[in-house]
């Protein structure tokens, strides 16, 4: 029996957890290709780094992408990313718990694995296993965040299969005067949170520095005991550069995080019979399911680094880049007090790219954007328990060509290669396109791509989990988008409907065998087929609501449902302004239909439903002074009782208030 990747239930998540994360209706979205113009939310960014090699204007990108202002998430009590790309259309969270708990996103119906997420342009992704963990990631030191859906390898490799989540950090370049901000939180849970920006520029040099801090008493995440789960969480960033020449820019960014989590197993426990070889379970009522554990508890810590260097020439028809990147991390499991799992990861890399613009006249007046990439990273994990070691290297080489036309037409087309050590070689491609009809205010977006990934590190040589499977191939697939957006009232009113669709092939997949679980690559086809739905209105200048429903239709490759991927999901926020924008109000509205998940038993495996869950939360705010906000937020609103994971509780109604200063 072929259960999905990753998808153990909570049992295999929890594990997971311990031993690699020590460590309806809401909010925000630009459309399923950004396609809200400038006029219709001007505090949005018209232009999107992430779609293409080359910076795009967000109406010429063809590619589904939606982009979000950190300061907007800000201002609506939005207080981590993972709150935030809970109102992606296409974006499924599932969240073993409580703030600082294993948070993992999945991007129209694939794993958490096939996205890649970057900050500030360093790679994120997890050596061991390929996924990232947004369990404690706050919004404090956000700029903007850009969620690329689709397959993207033929721009960024491996691991960018389903999708990119890039977030880049505030900046201090082109401020005029200095700026500082701080805030200070508590409330229920005994919750604590501090955090403080300072940045600025000094003639051609600029930076910024954001500290993060916050610590939670938790509550029991166990259906079983009163334990309570708390976890704490420190990020410090920091990003400078200085424009040598009018031409020339240096910038580097360093981001560090160190977090602890009191964390709960599944309760395992049995008692062999010798004679039989069976080994019933000593607690039939709690087997299988999230029991309490005092002493069992996972730390992490991660460092990122990036140098880079960009050199316009010819009044920017030329554009060169290069960077140097480092990222390593560092996860430790205990449990009852003894170190139980250990691992270190580091991957370094260097890139080169080198975008060229030209305008010509053969269709009456054209641009041409052609970008190439050239990549070099190496990976080394290490595990500290066993002392099992793995190495590998990947080099590649990309490229894009973007032509515009002036019919109101964009097309764009990548190809990457990659030569891999350990797998085999791999291409990967990207095509986009986007037509404008101004006169209707009707935008046609679509794009299609191979995507591919890598087994993990715990796929290829296993785990306490599973068995090692050393002839894994990469898992790929062909997917493909296509929509329409549509503005009216002059922007007032902005309508969006995508359908996607993806095929997996050699989709790595958690069997069962006579020996115990091993991770194989299926034979069959998984496929993935969904529509996402958005509408941002703005009925007067106070007022402004964002709706969105996505529907996921996801099957493994013997056509069973995919688990802790709800096919129906929405989210709804109206954002209020009012006595002279003094004061704001938000309500979001997170909806997550019935979703699948395992229940593992003593003697079999069977899928159970998850009940649908309806959740809401509030924030007001006001300025006592230009300089000083006070807020008070709550999180589900009307105390749902709910999981997201199979027997890993989620949190209750919770309360917090907090004063915000900013200075210029």
């Amino acid at each position: 029996m072929i259960h999905s990747n990753r998808a153990r239930g909570p049992s295999f998540s929890r594990a997971l957890s311990r031993r690699r994360t020590a460590a309806s209706l809401s909010v925000v979205l630009i459309a399923t290709a950004f396609p809200i113009a400038a006029s219709a939310q001007d505090t949005l960014p018209a232009i999107v780094v992430t779609a293409d090699h080359a910076p795009q204007e967000a109406s010429k990108v063809g590619a589904s992408v939606t982009v979000m202002s950190g300061q907007e998430l800000r201002e609506k009590g939005v207080e981590t990313v993972a709150e935030a790309l809970r109102t992606v259309p296409g974006v499924a969270l599932s969240q073993s718990g409580g703030r600082g708990t294993v948070t993992e996103v999945r991007i129209r119906g694939a794993e958490a694995n096939h996205v890649m997420v970057q900050i500030d342009g360093i790679e994120m992704n997890a050596v061991d296993n390929g996924g990232f963990d947004f369990a404690d990631m706050t919004t404090e030191d956000v700029e903007r965040i850009e969620v690329l859906r689709g397959p993207q390898s033929g721009l960024y490799g491996a691991n960018a299969h389903s999708g990119v989540i890039s977030i880049i950090t505030r900046s201090g370049k082109g401020l005029a005067h200095p700026q500082a901000s701080a805030k200070i939180e508590g409330g229920s849970f005994g919750t604590g949170i501090f955090a403080g920006n300072v940045r600025g520029a000094i003639g051609p040099a600029y930076g910024s520095i954001t500290v993060n801090d916050y610590f939670t008493k938790g509550y029991n995440i166990s259906r079983f005991g009163s334990e309570k789960d708390g976890s704490r969480a420190t990020t410090f960033t920091a990003k400078a550069g200085v424009d040598v020449t009018p031409e020339l820019n240096l910038e580097g960014v360093v981001r560090h995080t160190d977090r602890s989590a009191l964390t709960d197993p599944q309760d395992f426990n049995c008692i062999f019979n010798p004679v039989t070889f069976a080994c019933p379970p000593a607690n039939p009522a709690t087997y299988g399911l999230v029991i309490d554990a005092p002493n069992d508890r996972t730390t992490y810590s991660s460092t990122a680094g990036r140098l880079g260097a960009t050199l316009n020439l010819f009044d920017g028809r030329w554009t060169q880049n290069f960077n140097v990147k480092h990222f390593n991390e560092q996860l430790r499991g205990y449990s009852a007090g003894l170190l139980s799992f250990g691992a270190d990861g580091e991957r370094n890399s260097v890139d080169y790219k080198s975008t060229f613009r030209a305008n010509t006249d053969v269709f009456g007046g054209e641009s041409h954007t052609l970008s190439i990439l050239a990549d070099h990273r190496e990976e080394n994990y290490r595990g500290i328990v066993d002392g099992s070691r793995y190495e590998k290297e990947r080099t590649g080489l990309a490229g894009e060509y973007v032509l515009d036309l002036p019919s109101n037409t964009t097309l764009s087309g990548a190809l990457r290669h990659d030569w891999n050590s350990g797998f085999a070689d791999a291409t990967t491609w990207r095509l986009a396109l986007s037509q404008r009809f101004p006169t209707t205010g009707t935008r046609i977006h679509a794009s299609t791509g191979k995507g591919i990934t890598d087994p993990s590190v715990f796929e290829l040589f296993g785990s306490t989990f599973n068995l090692p499977n050393p002839s894994l191939i990469p898992e790929s697939s062909i997917g493909w988008d296509a929509g329409v957006e549509q503005t009216l009232l002059n922007g007032g009113l902005i309508l969006d409907v995508t359908y996607f669709s993806s095929d997996f092939k050699d989709k790595i997949e958690l069997t069962t065998t006579p020996a115990g679980f091993m991770y194989v690559n299926g034979l069959g086809t998984a496929t993935r087929r969904g529509v996402e739905t958005t509408a941002t209105i703005k009925p007067a200048n106070w007022l402004s609501i964002t709706g969105t429903y996505t529907y996921t239709d996801a099957h493994d490759s013997l056509g069973v449902i995919e688990v802790r991927r709800p096919p129906h999901s929405a989210s709804l926020e109206a954002t209020a302004r009012f006595l002279d924008n003094r004061a704001r109000a938000t309500i979001g509205v997170i909806y997550n239909g019935v979703r699948k998940d395992f229940l593992f038993g003593a003697t079999t495996t069977s899928l159970v439903d998850l009940p649908s869950a309806t959740i809401v939360r509030g924030t007001l705010s006001y300025d006592i002074t230009p300089q000083s906000t006070v807020f008070v937020r709550a999180e589900n609103v009307f105390d749902v009782k709910y999981e997201e994971i199979l027997s890993y509780r989620m949190p209750g109604f919770g309360a917090y208030a907090g004063l915000k200063v900013r200075l210029n």
